[in-house]
């Protein structure tokens, strides 16, 4: 009986199809098309928050702090940073000197000088160590001695092999100093007096 409403069902919507008509037709036969919608879901994935923070700012501490910027306060050497406004004598040899078995690669030496630096009372101490070149004859000795304002403040008398010796004198208020060494008497200019390190340093 299903075969002959199929066949009777297949003629009916031919002659429809021949007018040009539309066939809606609900055939026992036909098949239930049940469409399958799959979602896709969409993931958004947030980083965690990094709590390490920013690299450290230079200055900040740790090891990108630069280092400090200087005082102004000194040492200023008076073999590298400062210039005489005076000489006399034969003239100071800048550079490396022998003393005590020892070299000292900044000093300033000489057989019978003397220079003066303007120090326009802004300075308040002069440190220097001093001694004797070990390639001076035995038998020659040599004056050291300090002048603030044209008045002698230290004087040391020292010969080759002696140990070096260190003065720190203030100059507070001083308009110029003088370092002077004396060995004038020996014409052979054999052996240098050597001024190591001076240097002159302001109030911090």
């Amino acid at each position: 009986m299903a075969a002959v409403v199929s066949a009777i069902t297949a003629v009916f919507g031919l002659v429809l199809g021949f007018l040009g008509l539309p066939a809606v037709v609900n055939s026992p036969t036909a098949r239930t098309v049940t469409e399958t919608v799959t979602a896709t879901a969409t993931v958004t994935v947030t980083a965690a928050p990094d709590h390490a923070g920013p690299p450290p700012t230079p200055g900040a501490g740790g090891s990108g702090a630069p280092s400090p910027a200087p005082s102004g306060t000194g040492p200023f050497s008076l073999v590298r940073d400062l210039l005489p406004v005076e000489t006399t004598g034969d003239g100071y040899l800048k550079g490396g000197q022998k003393v005590d078995t020892r070299s000292y690669p900044t000093a300033l030496s000489g057989l019978c000088s003397k220079y003066t630096w303007q120090l326009d009372r802004q300075y308040t101490t002069l440190t220097t160590r001093l001694g004797v070149g070990d390639d001076t004859p035995s038998s020659h000795t040599f004056l050291f001695y300090i002048d603030v304002e044209g008045t002698r403040k230290k004087e040391l008398t020292m010969g080759p092999g002696d140990a070096v010796e260190t003065i720190t004198l203030d100059v507070s208020g001083a308009f110029r100093v003088s370092l002077g060494i004396d060995g004038c008497a020996w014409g052979d200019q054999l052996g240098r007096g050597v001024w190591i390190d001076p240097v002159l340093s302001k109030a911090r």
